[in-house]
């Protein structure tokens, strides 16, 4: 199965696919959405289909660079990050839950960072998102 609930390439997720499969869940996404685009300037968003095993990604980008990936799932979603070194001493440093610290810690280090997962199941998972964004942000 797909980490994404949209695994067909062939069809592009959107609005209302999404309200139907997150339900109750979507003004959490909406909400999360809208304050990123309120917060930050020239940001961008774009469905992309990477492979069978990952699906559809709503991804937000500043100009080229991309901040993370919003990823739909059955009545949740998840937001993916990528972390450098600084971006991940920055969230050691931070407020944030301990369990997504040892989410990030856990992590491979690769070239391009720690990859890592922040499942938004209510409205508590929304400050630590938003602290994560920014520090990818700033870093």
């Amino acid at each position: 199965m797909a980490t994404s609930i949209f695994d067909e390439k062939a069809i592009i997720p959107n609005d209302s696919m999404v309200d139907m499969v997150l339900a109750d869940k979507k003004e959490l996404w909406d909400t999360l959405k809208s304050l990123i685009i309120e917060k930050y300037q020239n940001v961008s968003q774009d469905w992309k289909y990477y492979s069978k095993k990952s699906g559809w990604s709503l991804i937000f980008k500043q100009n080229k660079r991309t901040l993370f990936y919003f990823i739909p799932c059955n009545e949740y979603f998840r937001i993916a990050f990528v972390f450098g070194e600084k971006a991940t001493k920055a969230a050691e440093q931070s407020l944030i839950p301990v369990h997504i610290k040892e989410t990030i810690s856990a992590a491979p280090a690769y070239a391009e960072g720690r990859s890592f997962f922040v499942d938004v199941q209510d409205e508590k998972d929304l400050d630590p998102v938003l602290t994560l964004l920014k520090i990818k942000y700033e870093s």
